[in-house]
This record gives structure tokens, C-alpha cells and sequence, in this order.
């Protein structure tokens, strides 16, 4: 009696509980962005003002919207778009973020340079958001800059069933900047698959046997 207790809250455990991975990955160049993984496909790119002037130096390896941040308290929205090729749960994202200059090139002044972003993910009729803040990350020794790369998970994760196409809608602002332009570097989304029912109960009916075999 024990044995099944115990097996039976086993299962209830683990049931459609899966480590979170990382389910899509890309870096920047310019409107240039990975066109798909495993689990997505058909990625596309809007943005609200699209840069052409910004396009040396640092900023030929960033997502950069041509809009000055400073005294810009709309700030620019960057949209996302995918197709899920299986049935996923998106729980959480993480976004890299770079200051540039009017040339493309790392800001040399020091004045103070952070901003906040909300990305909206929606999917559906189902909608979730996710709040990050980031800071001007100065340069290595050799001079190259790096970007502030931040986690954040969304209010309640998101399921996407296979064939669905969602989207992430990304809003920077950094109005208090000094005059500077935000780029991104690299968009990761997390998340987890979910098994086909025949799957998943093959898998707890194996696992329920060989945890029975070595009670018994």
C-alpha cells in the first residue's frame, strides 16, 4: 500500500514538469535575426523606426531603432514573431542591451545611462508580460564594449500549441540618457516542451513499474 502511495504522489510530481530550456536563441545584425530552432520557425522582426543611419561600427551587431532615447519618455517598440512547431510553455526570456552613439560607436561621456523594458508576449487570446531594467555597461580593457544581458519571467508563463504563431513586443525607454541611442544584442526565450499524451503516459507508467520492481 505503501508503494503505491508513494508512486502515485511520484507521478503527480512529475507530471508535465519538465527543467526549463532554452527553447530559441539569436544575435543581432541589424533587422537580421536567426530564422528559426527546433521548436520555432518563420522569425520575423517590426520595428517602429528602422535604423539605416546606425549602421557601423558596434551597431552593425545590434538591433538598433533610429530614435534618440533621451527626453523620450514613449521610448520604441520592437515586435517579434514566430510560429511554434510543437506544443511549448514559454516561461521566461532574457535580452541583451547596448548604448551606441549617433555614429555607432560605444559613448565615451560618463553620464549616467539605464532604462527600463516591458515585453508583452502574446499568443492567442492568452497574454503574459515581463519587466526588465539594464544600465550603459562600460567597455572591457580592449575597448569592447559589452552588453547588459537581463533575465526576466513572465507574470505567468504562456502555453503556444504547434502551428500557432505568437508574438513578443518589446518597449525600451531610457529617457534620462543625455542623448544616446538603445540597441539590442541578443533575444534567448525559455521554456518547456509539452509531450504528446502517449508519450508522457508511457513514460510515468515505465517509470511507476521500475519504481514498483525495486520496492517489491
Amino acid at each position: 500500500m505503501k508503494s503505491l502511495l508513494f508512486i502515485s504522489t511520484f507521478l503527480l510530481c512529475i507530471s508535465g514538469v519538465q527543467a526549463a530550456s532554452t527553447l530559441y536563441e539569436t544575435q543581432f545584425h541589424q533587422t537580421s535575426i536567426t530564422t528559426g530552432s527546433d521548436f520555432l520557425e518563420d522569425a520575423s522582426v517590426t520595428l517602429t523606426t528602422p535604423s539605416t543611419a546606425l549602421s557601423n561600427n558596434l551597431a552593425a551587431d545590434l538591433l538598433v531603432p533610429n530614435l534618440q532615447m533621451n527626453g523620450n519618455e514613449t521610448g520604441w517598440t520592437v515586435t517579434f514573431s514566430f510560429t511554434a512547431t510543437q506544443d511549448i510553455v514559454l516561461s521566461s526570456l532574457s535580452l541583451g542591451f547596448q548604448f551606441v552613439n549617433a555614429s555607432g560607436e560605444r559613448h565615451s561621456n560618463t553620464d549616467t545611462k539605464e532604462g527600463t523594458a516591458t515585453v508583452t508576449l502574446t499568443a492567442g487570446d492568452s497574454s503574459a508580460t515581463a519587466d526588465l531594467s539594464f544600465e550603459r555597461v562600460q567597455a572591457d580593457k580592449d575597448g569592447t564594449p559589452t552588453a547588459d544581458i537581463q533575465e526576466a519571467s513572465f507574470n505567468t508563463p504562456v502555453t503556444v500549441s504547434a502551428g500557432e504563431t505568437f508574438t513578443l513586443t518589446v518597449n525600451a525607454k531610457a529617457p534620462n540618457t543625455g542623448g544616446t541611442f538603445l540597441g539590442l544584442s541578443q533575444l534567448n526565450l525559455q521554456g518547456d516542451t509539452v509531450p504528446e499524451p502517449a508519450t508522457a503516459s508511457l513514460s510515468l507508467l515505465g517509470m511507476a513499474a521500475l519504481l514498483l520492481r525495486r520496492r517489491v
